[in-house]
């Protein structure tokens, strides 16, 4: 039996990550299929065909180690982004990667910040380093706490880090917040900008975000993944773009040296080059996302305003007690976990027939607290 003092006290006192559940553990836990997976905010239209036939046509050669410096794919971001090779960075998923950040950088008692609600691992893994995490919560309006950030920042700050469209409410940073914040940003901070969903940003939102941190001149990495519009999420392929080829060359080393495996850079590289795949997905994703938020409003949820492939809505009661009971439905969403929004969930925004069978399961808001209250 391992001893329990065994274990590093950051790491003992940690949550459980937040993940989606798998299908297969779905149908055995509740013994029905799922008819709507909408919690881990996947593609509905999955990867595409060329990235699927790729890892056919590569699947002979795992007898091989892949390539450990992975320039296949990194040549092709670094063209498709006008960055040099070297200064492109790869991870088994963009959580591989801000681990290996942290690791390298964050000393115990260093101080994160970041956004509130947020991504899990941003606060995880700098907890697991022995860090100290200042989060800075959105207002009720769900305007991007910029001026809340640049407080936090008049305290020394090893890293500023947070995501836009922000998972898991969606709020996304104007360019001119963005260039107002890193004005206060101090040069010894590491800005880690988490772009996980900036293929979902419309075309009057999305601005070139690497030219503002070039302009800014201190440490930076654009973290981005082929797991959401790419729809690769089984592939496990993120990657990082870094102020230089100096940064990428350390995270390098606090990362699996074969961070990528064959089929997953194979898969990644045919979908960078589908450009008419992601557009379908994102076409597809932006008018089911206007849809289905009109249909949570006229049911009497309460919405962040989002920019990603997913919703943030106020539930009745306890987001956890919504999730399990559309779980039994076959209706899978996640209930938020993070203090103070534990009366919040998150959906996917998926194909029309998922998003229609979660709107069919989901009671009416007035009617869920009344029948709540009465029971």
């Amino acid at each position: 039996m391992t001893d329990h003092s065994l274990i590093r006290p950051e790491v003992a006192a940690l949550p459980d990550y937040n993940a989606g559940l798998a299908l297969e553990r779905f149908r055995s836990v509740y013994g029905i299929d799922a008819v709507a997976k909408l919690d881990s905010n996947e593609s509905p239209l999955g990867p595409s065909p060329a990235a699927v036939q790729a890892i056919r046509e590569a699947a002979a050669g795992v007898g091989r180690y892949p390539d450990a410096s992975d320039e296949a794919l990194r040549r092709a971001i670094g063209l498709a982004n006008g960055v040099e090779p070297e200064a492109v960075i790869l991870g088994n998923g963009s959580e591989d990667l801000i681990g290996a950040i942290y690791r390298a950088v964050l000393r115990p008692g260093d101080r994160v910040v970041t956004i509130c609600p947020s991504f899990g691992l941003h606060e995880f893994g700098a907890l697991a380093c022995g860090a100290l995490v200042d989060k800075v919560s959105f207002p009720e309006d769900w305007e991007f706490p910029v001026d809340g950030l640049i407080a936090a920042l008049r305290q020394p700050a090893r890293v500023l880090i947070f995501s836009s469209p922000s998972n898991p409410a969606g709020p996304a940073v104007t360019q001119g917040d963005f260039a107002r914040l890193l004005n206060a940003v101090p040069k010894r901070t590491l800005v880690v900008f988490d772009e996980a969903y900036r293929e979902y940003l419309a075309p009057g939102v999305v601005f070139d975000a690497l030219a503002l941190l070039r302009d800014w001149g201190g440490p930076w990495l654009s973290l981005r993944t082929f797991s959401k519009a790419y729809g690769l999420a089984g592939a496990r392929v993120g990657y990082g773009i870094c102020a230089d080829a100096a940064l990428a060359k350390a995270l390098r080393k606090t990362r699996n040296p074969f961070a990528i495996n064959a089929l997953a850079a194979t898969s990644a590289l045919a979908a960078l080059q589908d450009d008419g795949h992601l557009a379908r997905v994102v076409a597809l994703t932006l008018s089911e996302r206007a849809r289905v938020a009109d249909a949570l409003a006229a049911k009497g949820y309460e919405l962040a305003p989002s920019h990603g492939n997913f919703l943030f809505f106020r539930t009745p009661a306890s987001a956890a007690e919504l999730a399990e009971a559309l779980r039994r439905k076959g209706v899978l969403i996640k209930a938020w976990q993070e203090e103070p929004f534990l009366d919040w969930a998150r959906v996917t925004i998926s194909s029309p027939s998922e998003n229609d069978a979660f709107l069919a399961a989901l009671p009416a808001k007035a009617a869920a607290s009344s029948c709540r209250s009465a029971g």
